[in-house]
């Protein structure tokens, strides 16, 4: 008998652990779908629309020409300030279309796909980072311990992106040569985030931002 009471807590236990974790894949897959819709509102088409131009200026203004017919630029520091300034979403989309467009126009038509990929994995880093702040009420500040940590595997994503595209299009022996200035693009973009970020922490910009 105590056997079959134990049995009974111990499916009972196992049982309201399921539906606990089930519960909260739901609450965390309808968190996505709510960012995803707030990304796709009609008032902040505009607000991407102006952010992927002026990325895509600020991309084509500062060129470092590198060795494989590629270029070093700024578009790091408004897919990282877009990603957690405005929604992760919305820094993906800019982060994709803005460089992109910079490659097209500049010249550098074979970069725009994978630079337009790797741009908008650049931004999901920031996309868990700014769901775990949001979730413990942490999301009134650009510059914080997990917005800067998150700059680590950004940067990975980067380096590791643009040594495999430079590998498949011009030969691995090539990228393995350019592999060190890879790190210069990422490096830069996070400082000018950091100093971006604090000024702008400074006078409350997201707490004055309608778009949360």
């Amino acid at each position: 008998m105590k056997e079959k009471t134990l049995d009974f807590f111990k499916n009972t236990s196992i049982t309201d652990d399921i539906e606990n974790n089930v519960k909260r894949e739901e609450i965390m897959a309808q968190e996505v779908k709510n960012d995803i819709k707030k990304a796709l509102q009609v008032n902040t088409i505009p607000l991407i629309a102006i952010m992927t131009a002026v990325t895509t200026v600020l991309t084509m203004l500062v060129k470092i020409p590198t060795p494989i017919r590629g270029y070093l630029n700024l578009s790091d520091t408004m897919i990282y300030f877009s990603a957690y300034a405005f929604g992760p979403w919305v820094g993906g989309i800019i982060g994709g279309l803005g460089p992109a467009l910079s490659d097209l126009i500049s010249g550098y038509p074979q970069w725009a796909i994978p630079t337009a990929i790797i741009k908008a994995f650049n931004a999901v880093p920031f996309v868990l980072c700014r769901m775990a702040m949001k979730k413990h009420g942490k999301d009134n500040k650009i510059i914080n311990w997990s917005s800067l940590l998150m700059l680590i595997p950004t940067t990975m994503v980067t380096v590791g992106g643009y040594f495999i595209a430079n590998g498949l299009m011009y030969g691995f022996e090539g990228a393995v040569a350019e592999l060190a200035t890879w790190w210069l693009q990422p490096g830069m973009g996070a400082l000018i985030f950091i100093v971006l970020g604090f000024a702008l922490d400074r006078i409350d910009f997201k707490k004055k931002l309608a778009l949360k």
